[in-house]
């Protein structure tokens, strides 16, 4: 049975595996807790640790791209699928540098004021989504790749939806070349449609 390396999200559990583990049968699903853990290189040594046997990787948001960091750091991963976890675009299709600067300010503003609320562990993980590219991200990986694109808005989302809508077409445009996949959720995905990603990534981690 494989080693199948589940990977959470900034600010959440490895219980949101929960609803998706008993979906994947024909693995050993290992679902570390990387709270705490605030550089991407912390992250990696922690998971090296953990002893798997050349594992397949599946992370959710900031847990997606850590899978591809680590796909990086080991080019024989035999598969690594990422949720939603692609970095900044390049481009934002439809609009102007000045309306993409006013979204992200207002956004900044925004992330400012939740972070007061915010453990400092989580706070400590906002270079790391605020900085990545998708380029950055997904240039010179070798492992094969999933790379999965939520393709709806979350309730929080909509009040900024040109801007998400927009980042979301500069996502799809950097990632051509790689083998994506629009999902039909939200950013949430794992919580709304366990079932589907379940089927989805045994698909294909299966296709060798």
């Amino acid at each position: 049975m494989r080693d199948l390396l589940l990977l959470h999200g900034a600010g959440a559990q490895p219980s949101v595996w929960d609803e998706f583990i008993p979906l994947m049968p024909g693995f050993r699903c290992v679902a570390p807790d990387l709270t705490g853990l605030t550089t991407w290189e912390a992250m990696l040594d922690h998971l090296e640790g953990l002893g798997l046997d050349n594992p397949a990787v599946v992370g959710h948001s900031l847990g997606g791209a850590l899978g591809v960091k680590w796909a990086h750091r080991h080019p024989e991963c035999p598969g690594v699928v990422n949720f939603d976890g692609h970095g900044h675009p390049s481009t934002y299709p439809g609009l102007t540098d000045a309306e993409v600067g006013s979204w992200k300010a207002k956004l900044k503003e925004l992330f400012d004021e939740m972070a007061k609320q915010m453990p400092p562990e989580h706070v400590a993980l906002r270079p790391l989504i605020d900085n990545g590219s998708v380029h950055d991200l997904y240039d010179g990986l070798t492992a094969r790749h999933l790379a999965v694109v939520a393709d709806k808005l979350m309730t929080a989302q909509e009040p900024f939806a040109d801007f998400y809508n927009a980042m979301r077409e500069g996502v799809l445009a950097d990632l051509a070349g790689h083998q994506v996949v629009r999902f039909d959720g939200s950013h949430a995905m794992l919580q709304e449609q366990p079932r589907k990603l379940a089927e989805l990534s045994a698909r294909f981690l299966s296709e060798e």
